[in-house]
């Protein structure tokens, strides 16, 4: 009877630390970088622009990227920096990086404060330009190898909210495809919860 007892009481103890852990995880500081706007439709060699978009609640100095797209369906023509590291009058230096419109990537984009980091407001942190190519088609606009860092070069968490683009008369994604596609990222704070309900499941059982 004792064993049993103390197993509740470990067990409810082990849920309120897991529940805890999880409101937690929604609490801490978030960094998320996306394109605006997220989806655009386009005829067939149409020049357009896309911004990448940063909002976060924490300081920050610089940011570097990646992307990678389908040449067949877009090509890339330039890129230019944003206002959201020279907010309060900040000096930068910016790279557009290197733009291979036969593979499909971009490759060293990044800006950086000179001086200390801020905290910054909602802004563009580069405008991409594109231009569609002759045939219909779609295609993500993906964002890899995302680093935000803060003043002591420090990594900070960051969700990555990536762009597609649509070129002429195709069939666009079904909605629940869409669906799945937004819910991945929330996967890391989905898994404390689920283990806090099992272990809820078990304390029942006893």
């Amino acid at each position: 009877m004792s064993d049993n007892r103390n197993y509740r009481i470990f067990a409810t103890i082990s849920l309120f630390t897991l529940i805890a852990v999880s409101l937690t995880g929604l609490a801490c500081a978030e960094t998320v970088i996306g394109f605006s706007p997220a989806h655009i439709s386009v005829e067939e060699n149409e020049t357009f622009a896309l911004a990448i978009t940063i909002e976060t609640d924490t300081n920050v100095s610089g940011a570097e990227l990646e992307l990678s797209y389908d040449p067949s369906i877009v090509n890339i023509t330039s890129i230019t920096e944003g206002d959201f590291f020279k907010q309060g009058g900040k000096n930068t230096i910016f790279s557009r990086g290197n733009i291979d419109n036969e593979l499909g990537t971009v490759t060293g984009t990044y800006s950086v404060i000179m001086g200390d980091d801020m905290l910054l407001g909602p802004e563009n942190f580069a405008t991409i330009t594109l231009v569609s190519k002759d045939e219909a088609g779609i295609t993500d606009i993906e964002m890899k190898n995302v680093i935000i860092t803060d003043s002591t070069g420090a990594s900070l968490p960051v969700t990555i909210n990536n762009a597609k683009v649509i070129v002429g008369d195709v069939e666009t994604p079904t909605a629940n495809e869409e669906t799945a596609q937004s819910q991945q990222s929330g996967q890391n704070t989905i898994i404390p919860l689920v283990f806090a309900i099992i272990c809820l499941y078990f304390v029942k059982r006893k």
